[in-house]
């Protein structure tokens, strides 16, 4: 985490006085060459510069650092991912507010992969309460992490045999929706809902000892959700969803002036593809001393693209026909856990494609290490 913060403040520099300043500048100039010139530094910067530097920079980290821990690969693409959507939000002008208005701002807003919040005067401070009451979640959420994980890994996290293999072309559609699946699917979802939100606690517990306030992470997506839109919208990482919101969707919204369908298709994409290169990351094998080689685990990559597709689907679906009578009566009459459990319900049939590679995987037995857990001790 702090060759992540180290990272990112590195990057936000760059960004502040190849993009930021240039545009500032932009605004100021009467000079149609050097208002040009300063219109097409950032972009020339963004796009030649930081945003290969985010993508192929883990690779050498992760060797020049010796990482081997999956879980420690995947935080170092996680920081990584975060400096690529943050210069997007510069690049088109989607910053939060007074982020850009000094250096110091830009560090702070950027050397964190949780969102810290910001109003006109800067920073929002955080309050002792605020820090206590993430602490105690915090630590309350490891031990239900530990006991969770004790249970689903008595049964290498798939209680019910899954024959469906880790290719593309594996997959198979007539099984997505039988009991077996969803059972899997399910408890799968529910494990990685309590992971990141233990984590998001522990990091925004972090962010808050050095003063300041996040916005929020995990609100309970799976059995307080009123739709697929606010499942993925307002409740299920918001921290990626702010990213994605600022750096893909208005852009293609805004700037370019497209439908909401299509800016709507390009966010959940833009997942789908970044998703997959941190499979790559995390999986990026360690040939060099001989603790790995070309039988190792072979990520089933293009999967996690189809399923934030689906999830786009579902959504598109929703905008289209949400508003029909017999789903205003259920949302009016149905309780609301009862209203998540069906709207997870469509997601569930295709979790699969985007949790197999970290289950079947030595992936969890990397993440484990961290937590207390009850395991069967055998002679």
């Amino acid at each position: 985490m702090a060759l992540g913060v180290i990272f990112n403040s590195l990057i936000s520099c760059i960004i502040y006085y190849f993009i930021i300043l240039p545009q500032k500048q932009s605004k100021k100039e009467s000079n149609s060459n050097t208002q040009l010139q300063n219109n097409i530094t950032p972009y020339l910067i963004g796009y030649g510069v930081i945003m290969p530097i985010c993508v192929f920079s883990p690779y050498y980290g992760l060797r020049y650092f010796y990482i081997k821990n999956k879980m420690m690969k995947f935080f170092a693409g996680i920081a990584q991912l975060t400096s690529f959507f943050r210069c997007s939000e510069a690049m088109f002008g989607f910053l939060p507010e007074a982020v850009d208005e000094s250096l110091t701002n830009l560090l702070i807003y950027m050397a964190f992969p949780m969102e810290v919040k910001f109003d006109k005067d800067g920073p929002i401070k955080s309050t002792w309460s605020r820090t206590k009451y993430l602490f105690v979640n915090w630590i309350m959420y490891i031990f239900i992490l530990g006991m969770y994980t004790s249970i689903l890994s008595a049964y290498d996290y798939e209680p019910f045999e899954n024959k469906e293999g880790p290719s593309l072309l594996d997959i198979k559609f007539g099984t997505l929706f039988t009991r077996e699946q969803l059972i899997n699917n399910a408890l799968i979802g529910i494990l990685f809902q309590i992971y990141l939100t233990t984590f998001g606690y522990g990091l925004n517990f972090i962010i808050s000892l050095l003063g300041y306030h996040q916005a929020p992470f995990m609100l309970n997506p799976i059995f307080e959700s009123s739709s697929p839109s606010d499942f993925w919208g307002k409740r299920w990482n918001m921290s990626i969803h702010g990213l994605l919101k600022r750096g893909v969707y208005k852009p293609v919204r805004i700037r370019m002036k497209m439908p909401r369908l299509v800016a709507l298709a390009a966010a959940f994409l833009a997942s789908g593809v970044f998703h997959e290169w941190l499979l790559s990351v995390v999986f990026y094998p360690d040939y060099d001393d001989g603790s790995c080689s070309p039988i190792c685990y072979q990520v089933g990559y293009g999967r996690n693209i189809l399923f934030f597709v689906w999830n786009a689907v579902l959504i598109g679906l929703e905008y289209a026909i949400g508003g029909a009578a017999i789903f205003k009566l259920c949302s009016k009459h149905l309780p609301v856990t009862i209203i998540s459990i069906l709207i997870v319900m469509t997601v569930m049939p295709a979790a699969h494609w985007f949790t197999n590679d970290y289950v079947r995987s030595d992936f969890m037995h990397d993440v484990q290490t961290g937590f207390p857990m009850i395991v069967r001790v055998i002679d």
